[in-house]
């Protein structure tokens, strides 16, 4: 890479994209992606994934509903801590609450626009160690692929872990280029915020070390500021997760969801794991098929330039996270997505390389050409299919939380029983309490349980998409016999838990 005070340029020409204005392309291309992350936006949060969407929205509902404490990020479910990431996402949402009232449309909203913040930072990285026709065909893919859609529109940070790791690579690269301050700086908070956003994207310290080695070769551990950006990156993050280790110990005891991500590597001796990860998310969910193929001939391609294979160490760390933190990404989808950018540089290169290769003279009859051209056509329609089937949800959710609302006050606090230990109904009702599953064998709602949470201040016990005389008769036939049974319907069973 050059040492000069200037970015590098492409040595690929781009003739053909810059005849009919790459501006008005990309411009294009970015009303494509807000128009397909716009479709369900006024949702409720109860379609793909609504587990994790409705745990997140609470935290912003409960910043912008019982103060505005940062380092004190709440839910619904007393005495639970679900990761509790750098609340980062959620405060932005809560701000926005407080300026315009509070609607979940907004937390989408956040997540679209780090989205279009993606796209840009990718498109500077396609022209960066590509050329503009690259980076435009990645934006395009990126814009359009069902799970760089989906989860660019959940009420989760993944969109913003994603913004952060795109942009953090490119400004550490420019600060190579430049030496800047402002570069440095920049490139300092999103390699900060990538971390603690979502603590698993320290895999992104891989590339950045790759292109700092490229740069500075074996003089790298002589630049003072190499090791002042590394103190800067790591500290804020090894604060926030020293304290949320330290809130988690004193709630689950020796427990730590962090460290947790690293065990179960039996997972890995099956078959299906393997399967799972690399065949239905990476090649159909992740990359649509025929992308997939792309990605692959896109990083075989030839480069004369060293630096470029950043991205082949961005691409691989990911891959090497999918199997250290195995047991979480056998679990969630999601876990994977942010190979997404990177695959569709790759995807970006070799389209365009092949595009450029084949449409001169009489090469446009060919059969090839053709071929990817179909594979292409195809990615929109299996993207609109695959967002359709997520973009359903289910009113029951709704129905049970206004009774709930009906039947009790905000200061009420529930034993909410029902499939799993469930935030959507907490978060739908407004209400807080105890969640437990209906089929816990390790630690079930039993009556002296129930007893001990009704010291605490639990008022209202709540069964969920079940029967409790069905399910659990024991508990049932207790709670029956001494509290107010006050509503029974298909879905909901609630009991005031005041002695008859």
């Amino acid at each position: 890479m050059s040492n000069s005070s200037t970015p590098r340029l492409s040595n690929t020409t781009d003739s053909q994209a810059k005849s009919i204005r790459p501006s008005i392309i990309l411009l294009g291309i970015f009303f494509i992606a807000l128009a397909i992350r716009l479709w369900g936006v006024t949702n409720p949060l109860l379609d793909f994934h609504a587990w994790r969407q409705t745990l997140t929205a609470t935290i912003a509902y409960n910043f912008y509903a019982d103060g505005m404490n940062f380092v004190t990020p709440r839910l619904n479910m007393i005495d639970s801590i679900f990761h509790f990431e750098f609340p980062l996402f959620t405060y932005l949402v809560a701000l926005l609450y407080k300026i315009f009232g509070f609607n979940e449309i907004l937390g989408r909203l956040v997540a679209i626009a780090f989205s279009m913040g993606s796209i840009w930072f990718l498109y500077l990285l396609g022209k960066r160690y590509f050329d503009e026709t690259s980076s435009l065909v990645a934006c395009a893919l990126f814009a359009v692929l069902p799970f760089s859609v989906y989860y660019s529109r959940t009420f989760m940070p993944e969109s913003a872990m994603i913004f952060f790791s795109i942009s953090m690579v490119y400004m550490f690269a420019r600060w190579l280029d430049t030496r800047k301050w402002s570069h440095f700086i920049l490139a300092a908070l999103f390699s900060t915020l990538a971390f603690l956003v979502k603590l698993p994207t320290l895999y992104m310290g891989a590339p950045l070390l790759f292109l700092a080695w490229n740069k500075f070769q074996g003089k790298i551990f002589y630049q003072p500021l190499l090791y002042i950006f590394v103190i800067a990156i790591l500290i804020p993050p090894t604060l926030w997760y020293s304290y949320i280790a330290r809130l988690q110990f004193e709630t689950y005891g020796g427990s730590n969801v962090w460290l947790d991500m690293l065990k179960d590597y039996e997972v890995l001796f099956t078959l299906r794991y393997w399967k799972l990860i690399f065949v239905t998310r990476l090649m159909e969910k992740m990359f649509a098929f025929t992308v997939f193929p792309f990605v692959v001939l896109g990083m075989r391609a030839y480069t004369s330039n060293k630096e470029n294979h950043v991205l082949h160490i961005w691409f691989f760390s990911i891959c090497l996270y999918f199997i250290i933190a195995a047991k979480y990404n056998f679990i969630h989808e999601y876990y994977q997505v942010p190979i997404i950018p990177v695959g569709c540089l790759f995807a970006g290169k070799f389209l365009a390389d092949f595009y450029r290769k084949n449409t001169s003279g009489d090469s446009y009859k060919s059969g090839k050409l053709w071929l990817v051209t179909l594979m292409i056509i195809f990615i929109p329609i299996h993207s609109i299919y695959k967002l359709d089937g997520r973009l359903n949800y289910n009113d029951t959710y709704l129905e049970i939380s206004t009774a709930v609302q009906q039947k009790t006050v905000r200061t009420d606090r529930l034993i909410l029983e029902e499939t799993v230990s469930n935030p959507r109904i907490f978060y739908y009702s407004q209400r807080k309490g105890w969640g437990y599953s209906i089929f816990d064998k390790i630690n079930p709602l039993t009556p002296s349980r129930l007893e001990d949470l009704i010291k605490k201040g639990a008022t209202h016990y709540v069964m969920a998409l079940a029967k409790p005389d069905k399910i659990k008769p024991e508990l049932y036939s207790f709670l029956k016999s001494n509290y107010q049974l006050i509503l029974q319907e298909e879905h909901v069973t609630i009991f005031k838990l005041s002695k008859n």
